[in-house]
């Protein structure tokens, strides 16, 4: 124990020394970034809430300028916000700034070949890429199978029948489209949504305390609860994955599976396609179960800032309401509708600006010292594109706390793109990261929102509740979690089909579905069924 506390307090103390020497050591004739000032190794870290950190960054902004750095622990940490000036790092000069950096409460994040979001930049990271760009690839010319439209069907069910488990219905919903993507069947959802929920809590600052202090992965195994945790999650994941590659084999094999990203990396293997077969199979494991990993949570919890807007701004509800019911008349909204609703696509793209799902983001890492603007930025900083201070940049959101649709479908805003056929659109937008590191799945994703959130705006009236006194019961426009990916924590309110005649055809489509096997297993339950008669909705 002597021995290890000598070697931590020789490290703490060689840390220190390069960064006094680092200091000094900077090209003649630039500057440091700047930023708030610290000390030494601990930089100013007692100003950094663990809770909702980004509010601070944005405090920070607002007095260093859209440009600044920060010292944490011995690390320097540069934050950006301006969407200009990280499409000029981030895009423009990717060859530098594509890196992650390690996330310390995994195992060696940026070399084991898991999990491609936090890859390093390397061979591994390049050729996992290339295979799921052929996956997205393809999966967008099939238009994903229409399986958001068709699984929409069973979430607005479940959604009427038990209003108060919303979080539980978005992240089914999101969890069979991407299962069924993934691995062919729904019957993988609940399984993936739980290593969803399990690796996010393992990668996020406000959960780990590793995370935060890195030294403590000096630590050993018997003194770190974190590391037995998160060896005993890993090995659960990896065990999934595997199992997930076999499942998709035995049925591929049976000739009984549907089309999935895995069922196109084991029919890849087998006929010796390039791309495929330079992944192992663990790896091609990893990867396909990575895509379904990080499809889910960050989906559902746009879903669920929609319907804390709708109860807040009912307004909007109204709006997007009376364009649905002009184009699509009596039926859910389909993604072939999308050009002719621009003022749904304005409340989509408005509730990922307003409420951003991932609002510090995921950090880039630079490779290479750079200079920027007369300011040197050492290799090895943290590049923090931050999505909650980007999208409130008062010069392209004027009255950037106010949600407000108007802005991406009126000239007089400076967000506003034309024609309205085509804009508003979330592709490229800041919340999906930038350069090579943007998320590939943007098309599902649209795709999940004009569907999910057009018909929760074509089926229900959402509103704030009464309480028994009559009394409208207030909702907190800010009560969001602390984890990487955030959404707000449950909330009271009111859901209304819009007629009677709205209500009973969502049993209809569904049983619809159901035999037509378009929502994949059988999904009927007892709730469906018996209220389903009693509306005298035709089973069989």
């Amino acid at each position: 124990m002597l021995t290890f506390a000598f070697f931590f307090v020789l490290s703490i103390a060689i840390a220190v020394a390069k960064l006094a020497c680092s200091y000094f050591d900077r090209p003649a004739g630039t500057t440091w970034l700047p930023g708030p000032k610290g000390i030494p190794f601990i930089g100013r870290v007692w100003d950094i809430p663990r809770e909702h950190s980004y509010l601070q960054f944005k405090k920070w902004s607002d007095k260093f300028g859209k440009i600044y750095q920060v010292n944490i622990f011995g690390r320097n940490h540069v934050w950006v916000a301006s969407d200009k000036i990280a499409n000029e790092l981030l895009v423009a000069r990717s060859d530098t700034f594509s890196d992650r950096p390690q996330i310390n409460n995994l195992d060696d994040s940026k070399t084991a070949p898991e999990y491609l979001p936090l890859l390093g930049y390397n061979h591994v990271w390049q050729r996992q890429r290339r295979f799921v760009h052929q996956l997205m690839s393809k999966s967008a010319a099939d238009k994903h199978q229409l399986l958001p439209y068709h699984e929409c069907k069973h979430f607005l069910l479940d959604l009427m029948l038990r209003p108060q488990d919303l979080e539980v219905h978005a992240e089914s919903y999101t969890g069979r489209v991407i299962s069924r993507l993934a691995f062919g069947h729904v019957r993988f959802a609940d399984e993936i949504t739980l290593n969803s929920h399990a690796l996010l809590a393992a990668i996020s600052p406000a959960a780990n305390l590793p995370n935060i202090l890195p030294q403590l992965r000096m630590l050993p195994y018997w003194l770190s609860p974190w590391k037995q945790a998160e060896r005993a999650r890993h090995a659960r994941e990896r065990d999934f994955f595997v199992k997930m590659r076999q499942e998709v084999d035995k049925d591929l094999a049976a000739g009984s599976t549907a089309n999935s990203y895995m069922r196109s990396f084991i029919e890849g293997k087998a006929k010796n396609d390039k791309t495929t077969s330079a992944l192992e199979d663990l790896e091609g494991a990893y990867t396909v179960g990575m895509v379904g990993l990080a499809g889910i949570i960050t989906t559902a919890s746009a879903l669920i800032t929609y319907v804390l807007a709708m109860c807040l701004h009912p307004e909007w509800q109204a709006k997007v309401q009376e364009e649905i019911d002009r184009v699509c008349g009596d039926r859910m909204p389909r993604p072939s509708d999308s050009p002719d609703l621009p003022v749904l696509r304005a409340v989509i793209k408005e509730c990922m600006r307003w409420r951003p799902v991932t609002p510090s983001s995921i950090p880039h890492e630079s490779t290479k010292d750079f200079i920027y603007e007369g300011h040197f930025i050492p290799a090895g900083s943290h590049i923090h594109p931050s999505q909650w201070a980007i999208t409130r940049d008062p010069e392209v959101y004027p009255d950037p706390e106010t949600f407000n649709p108007e802005r991406w479908l009126s000239p007089a805003y400076p967000s506003f793109q034309e024609p309205l056929s085509k804009f508003p659109s979330i592709k490229n937008f800041t919340t999906f990261g930038y350069g090579r590191r943007i998320c590939m799945g943007m098309d599902l994703v649209e795709q999940e929102f004009l569907v999910g959130m057009g018909s929760m705006a074509w089926a229900f009236n959402f509103s704030k509740k009464l309480d028994e006194a009559g009394r409208t019961i207030d909702i907190p426009a800010h009560d969001y979690t602390s984890l990487l990916i955030s959404r707000p924590r449950p909330f009271q309110f009111a859901i209304q089909p819009r007629s009677e005649g709205r209500e009973v055809q969502l049993y209809a489509q569904y049983f619809d579905a159901v035999r037509a096997g378009e929502i994949g297993g059988m999904a009927q339950n007892a709730d469906h069924i018996e209220v389903a008669n009693e509306k005298g909705v035709m089973l069989v």
